[in-house]
């Protein structure tokens, strides 16, 4: 279902930003746009996990305590069974089908860091909803908490409020963004060394430098205004998304290797 659901959605908004050109106008505001679009789709859609831990929670403990299976086996057979099928392998179909029909750089090293960006900012997203379905024993409000909490990532994902603006008291908050890493790494990805302009302002189907054309807006400039420059900080993203899901990850572990247990 999950595989069908991600087509779907492949369709969608492969259909909506159907090869986006590389307008003055529309080229960066449209890749933006589809990139922020796309995240907030592979973020929100983990909402579905947020009842892994919680169906089973009872025969969990019982037989836990029982002996019949370690909280390690219990942690990993839950949470591969989830990842792999769920969120990998409907990310890798997604990635494949919106890429090339969005019109994003045809190039394979871009692609690949396409889907590997996607796959972890889901499984991240996803690595989340585990933490909470450990934590509340009832659905309705860890689904609550999680909505919550991705609301507030949004927020400071980049494309709702400008990073490099925000209060001191809040910039802290830009750094346990799952949003922020994704769109930052993508729109690196994307928009790194691309040149956008009008098609009659065009040189031999160039668009000229902006320096000498004050009609050609420039990707790289575009980065440093939202804060997501230099280049390699492509890769530190891609490193945070790593971080946060194995330290969430782990926190989860823990707290159902000490949750209190009954008979």
């Amino acid at each position: 279902m999950q595989v069908i659901i991600n087509i779907l959605f492949a369709l969608l908004v492969g259909g909506i930003y159907y090869q986006i050109d590389d307008s003055f106008a529309q080229g960066i505001q449209n890749r933006a746009g589809a990139i922020f679009f796309i995240v907030m789709n592979m973020i929100f859609a983990n909402i579905s996990a947020v009842d892994r831990f919680i169906d089973d929670r009872v025969i969990f403990m019982h037989e836990s305590i029982s002996g019949y299976y370690s909280v390690s086996a219990y942690f990993l057979a839950k949470t591969a069974c989830d990842l792999i099928p769920l969120r990998v392998i409907p990310v890798v179909i997604f990635s494949g089908i919106a890429y090339f029909m969005i019109g994003f750089q045809s190039s394979v090293q871009k692609f690949f860091f396409f889907m590997l960006a996607l796959i972890l900012t889901s499984v991240s997203g996803s690595a989340i909803a585990f933490l909470y379905s450990s934590l509340v024993s009832v659905q309705a409000l860890a689904t609550l908490f999680l909505a919550l909490t991705f609301v507030i990532m949004m927020v400071f994902g980049g494309l709702l409020v400008n990073l490099t603006s925000l209060p001191p008291v809040f910039r802290w908050l830009k750094y346990l963004s799952v949003f922020r890493y994704g769109v930052e790494a993508l729109e690196i990805n994307e928009l790194e060394g691309m040149l956008f302009c009008n098609s009659n302002d065009k040189i031999s189907g160039m668009c000229p430098d902006p320096k000498y054309n004050y009609n050609t807006s420039s990707g790289n400039v575009y980065l440093q205004q939202q804060g997501f420059y230099p280049p390699d900080q492509k890769w530190y993203s891609l490193l945070a998304l790593g971080c946060i899901l194995l330290g969430v990850l782990m926190l989860t572990y823990l707290r159902l290797r000490f949750m209190r247990k009954t008979r």
